[in-house]
C-alpha cells in the first residue's frame, strides 16, 4: 500500500518590514485597494491599522490625492459627493437638502445649513465620520454668508489633523435699509475657535454689497483668507491681524 503524500509545507511568512514596503506601494487614489489587502490575513490587516502607516504612506506617496469632491447643486439626482475613483468608494455626505458645502480644508468639509430661519454651520469629517454643529455668530444679518474651514494645531502638516482643534471664519455683508451700495453695506468677518467654543468680535469694512455664496475660499501661506464675491470683488482676512481688505478685479 503506498504512504500517503506528505503535506506540503507552509511557505515561511514575509517579515513584517517587506509586508509594509509592499504595503505602502499601493496606488493611494484607489482606497479600495488598502481595504482589499487588511483582509487578506490578521497580519495584513494588523499592518495597514498601525497609527504611524498611514504617516508613511502619505510620506512616501507624497502628494495626497483627490478621491472626489462635494458640490452645493440643489439637485436630487446628484449625490452630495461624487467620486473620481474607478473603484466604488463612497461617503454618506450630509443631505444636500439640508446642507450646502461651502468649504473643504486640512481633511474637513463645511457646510451650511439651508434654512434661513434657523442658519447653522456643520462640520464633518469624511474619513471618520465625525460631525460638530456651530452656530452662526449673533452679528450675522445676511442672506449671503459663506464660510471657511482650516486647521488651528500650531506646526501641524495637516496629514493627521483629523479630530484636532480648527477655526472657522464666517464672512457676510450686512445690508441696512435705504442703503447706497457705497455707504451702507458693511462687510464682517467673525472668528471661531474649537479650543474655546465661542466666536470673536466681528471685524468689519464699510464697502459694495457683496454675494459670497458662489465661491470657496482660498487659503495662501496659512495665513490669508480670500473670498470671491459675485461682483468681481475680493475680500481678504489676515488671519495674524484680524483684518479686512477689499480688492477690485
Amino acid at each position: 500500500m503506498a504512504a500517503p503524500p506528505r503535506r506540503r509545507a507552509s511557505p515561511p511568512a514575509l517579515p513584517e518590514e517587506l509586508v509594509e514596503e509592499i504595503l505602502l506601494r499601493l496606488p493611494p487614489d484607489e482606497p479600495g485597494c488598502l481595504l482589499r489587502a487588511s483582509l487578506v490575513c490578521k497580519t495584513w490587516g494588523l499592518a495597514v491599522s498601525q497609527s504611524g502607516f498611514r504617516r508613511r504612506f502619505h510620506d512616501h506617496h507624497r502628494s495626497p490625492p483627490v478621491l472626489g469632491f462635494l458640490h452645493g447643486w440643489n439637485n436630487e439626482r446628484i449625490s452630495h459627493f461624487i467620486p473620481t475613483t474607478a473603484s466604488s468608494f463612497s461617503l454618506a455626505a450630509p443631505d444636500w437638502r439640508s446642507w450646502r458645502a461651502i468649504d473643504c480644508r486640512h481633511g474637513r468639509a463645511l457646510f451650511l445649513s439651508e434654512d434661513p430661519g434657523a442658519w447653522e454651520l456643520l462640520l464633518w469629517e469624511p474619513t471618520t465620520g465625525a460631525q460638530w454643529r456651530v452656530p452662526v455668530p449673533t452679528a450675522f444679518e445676511s442672506e449671503y454668508p459663506t464660510a471657511a474651514i482650516f486647521c488651528a494645531a500650531d506646526g501641524c502638516d495637516h496629514r493627521a489633523c483629523l479630530g484636532g482643534p480648527f477655526r472657522l471664519i464666517f464672512l457676510f455683508t450686512a445690508i441696512f435699509d435705504n442703503f447706497t451700495p457705497s455707504e451702507d453695506c458693511v462687510t464682517s468677518a467673525c472668528v471661531y475657535s474649537s479650543e474655546t467654543g465661542t466666536w470673536g468680535e466681528p471685524t468689519s469694512l464699510h464697502g459694495e454689497i457683496g454675494n459670497f455664496t458662489l465661491y470657496a475660499s482660498v487659503l495662501v501661506r496659512n495665513s490669508l483668507l480670500y473670498f470671491l464675491s459675485d461682483g468681481e470683488a475680493i475680500q481678504e482676512y489676515d488671519l495674524a491681524r484680524h483684518s479686512l481688505t477689499v480688492f477690485d478685479t
